[in-house]
Formats: structure tokens, C-alpha cells, sequence
């Protein structure tokens, strides 16, 4: 009678301690970027606007929130999966300014050898000077493990502008792993 009992119990517990595995092996990678909107795009006419090529050396730690691979006791052959787990953008300048100006914004990743890949987007902007992207559920461990990464921002605008827009940048990627191997 003990034995029916006991078995249940220990199932659940090593149920319950493979979720608390899991999230030891999760850990965050915030990136920043900033982009500039130039004066007198067009209005209703997708424009893109060019990046620089984001450094990725994810085998060393991020000062940034002290996560990072080394800090998780993995390394990049280690990864599961990496998903973009929020986007922000804030207008930097001209100050006090907020996101009237866009129609819409997509932003697209890309890497050496890997095909583009939309990653983020709003039709829609809330009158604020910040505001969260919807984002893909996309798994990207094949972008975020390159050296480089890029972004490209494409957007339509609602009006014509006549003054640059500095837009920051702020993603966060979910990073899963197994930790020493398991």
C-alpha cells in the first residue's frame, strides 16, 4: 500500500525539479542599438534604415544585467534555442518627442550565411516616446550564435519629417541552454 503511494510522490518531485532544471539553464542577453529616422522621408513609402553590424562574442561575459555564457557555465555549442523575448524602442531625439511619425516598423535580423528574418514589428503607435514591438517566436540561435549579427529597420512614415529621430533600440534575447552538458 506504501508503494502506491511513494511512486506518485517521487514522480511529481522529479517532475517538478526538471522545471527547476530548465530554469537554471535560461538566462537573458540584452542588446542596444540606435538608429537614425532622416529628415524628409517620404510619406506612405517603406524606408530602410541602415545598421551598423552588432558584435556578438557570446563566449565572454555581458557586463550588461551580468548575464552572459560564462557567467551560466555553458558555451555557445551548449544552446537549445534563443528567442527574442522583447524589443523596445525609445526616441532619444528630438527630446519629448514620441512616435507620430511612424505608420509602421519592421525589423528584420541577419547574419553571414543565414537568410533574413523578421523579427519585430508594430503597425500601430501609442502617442508615448517608448513603446514594445510585437515579436516572432522565431527560434534564432542561428543569428545570435555568429560573431556579427545585423538589423535592419524598415519603416513607413504617417507624416513628413522634417528633423532627424534618434530611436533606440533595446531587445532582449532568451537564451535556453544546458548547463554543463546537462
Amino acid at each position: 500500500m506504501k508503494m502506491k503511494f511513494i511512486i506518485p510522490v517521487i514522480i511529481l518531485l522529479l517532475l517538478n525539479s526538471c522545471k527547476s532544471i530548465d530554469k537554471l539553464t535560461q538566462f537573458d542577453i540584452p542588446l542596444s542599438q540606435t538608429i537614425t529616422i532622416p529628415a524628409i522621408i517620404p510619406i506612405d513609402l517603406p524606408f530602410d534604415i541602415p545598421t551598423p553590424d552588432i558584435m556578438l562574442d557570446i563566449e565572454t561575459t555581458y557586463d550588461l544585467d551580468d548575464s552572459g555564457y560564462e557567467l551560466n557555465n555553458t558555451n555557445k555549442n551548449l544552446v537549445e534555442e534563443v528567442l527574442l523575448k522583447e524589443l523596445e524602442l525609445t526616441v532619444i531625439e528630438p527630446v519629448g518627442e514620441d512616435f507620430s511619425l511612424l505608420k509602421s516598423i519592421e525589423i528584420y535580423i541577419s547574419a553571414e550565411g543565414e537568410s533574413e528574418e523578421k523579427v519585430a514589428w508594430l503597425n500601430s503607435f501609442p502617442e508615448s516616446n517608448n513603446t514594445l514591438l510585437e515579436t516572432s517566436k522565431a527560434n534564432l540561435k542561428r543569428f545570435v550564435l555568429k560573431d556579427k549579427i545585423n538589423l535592419r529597420v524598415k519603416t513607413v512614415t504617417d507624416e513628413i519629417n522634417t528633423r532627424e529621430y534618434d530611436i533606440k533600440i533595446d531587445a532582449v534575447f532568451m537564451v535556453n541552454a544546458k548547463i554543463l552538458g546537462i
